[in-house]
């Protein structure tokens, strides 16, 4: 992984950090996510910087084992991957995704968005957590590399079941920073009920503008309320706790057409 802290140094160094505004990393679709960060924010961003470098640099993610099972050779995959440190971004990107002009992944990290985590959880584990999701969408696109199209452009079927599968896999290694065979899944049974019964009424919906709300609601809101992210997480950790890893493996290489309505 690549490191790029242009933009937090020019910061630190008393810079004017406009001049970077119009960089691809603050266009979101058609709209800048670019502001002018606070002045007097120096010192913290400065200790949240060397804190997350100090722990990308023994970086492991959560859930190791079922990253090597599924991209063998992943610790190269990601060699090309940049982690730019910035600030600037509105809330609530403090972590994203993206690629430049060239195709180049690049996660995002702006750090005076981190200020509300200090003194309330580990940074290093936050760091972690983060990392191990969002590379791993990095990964999951690298393998199916029309997934990303499908989230956004395909038709409505189409989206249901590439958000449920990439949220549902990423959010499965992810999740509160535990490993697979340590949470208690079965205290999340309401969330996969609630959770499933809205993907049945989602998978029915024939009138575009229900359709284009349900898409919505897929992957944004309130953590658990993301349906299409928590049908897909707990229906692989049911189907983790029947068949074990390989069980896992088997869903993966089968892809993400389909996936929707395996998952109810």
């Amino acid at each position: 992984m690549i490191i790029n802290t242009e933009i937090v140094d020019a910061y630190l160094n008393g810079e004017n950090i406009s001049k970077f505004s119009s960089l691809f990393i603050y266009r979101q679709a058609d709209r800048s996510i670019f502001q002018e960060p606070e002045k007097d924010k120096a010192e913290i961003v400065s200790k949240i910087k060397d804190e997350i470098i100090n722990h990308i640099c023994d970086f492991i993610p959560c859930n190791k084992r079922i990253w090597d099972i599924l991209f063998k050779d992943w610790p190269n995959e990601l060699d090309d991957i940049v982690l730019d440190l910035v600030v600037g971004c509105k809330e609530p990107n403090d972590a994203f995704v993206l690629k430049d002009t060239n195709g180049r992944h690049h996660m995002v990290f702006d750090l005076l968005c981190w200020e509300k985590y200090v003194g309330k959880i580990s940074l290093s584990k936050l760091s972690q957590n983060l990392l191990t999701h969002e590379l791993f969408h990095v990964l999951i696109g690298k393998y199916y590399t029309d997934i990303e199209a499908s989230e956004h452009f395909g038709n409505y079927i189409d989206k249901l079941d590439a958000i449920s599968f990439n949220e549902g896999f990423a959010h499965l290694v992810s999740y509160n920073q535990q490993e697979i065979d340590s949470v208690e899944w079965e205290k999340l049974e309401d969330v996969y009920y609630k959770s499933k019964q809205k993907m049945k009424l989602a998978l029915m919906e024939t009138n575009p503008q229900s359709q284009e709300q349900y898409v919505y609601e897929a992957n944004f809101g309130n953590y658990y309320d993301k349906y299409a992210c928590m049908c897909g997480m707990l229906y692989l950790a049911k189907q983790w706790q029947l068949g074990g890893y390989a069980r896992l493996k088997e869903l993966f290489d089968q892809g993400y057409h389909g996936f929707a309505g395996k998952c109810i």
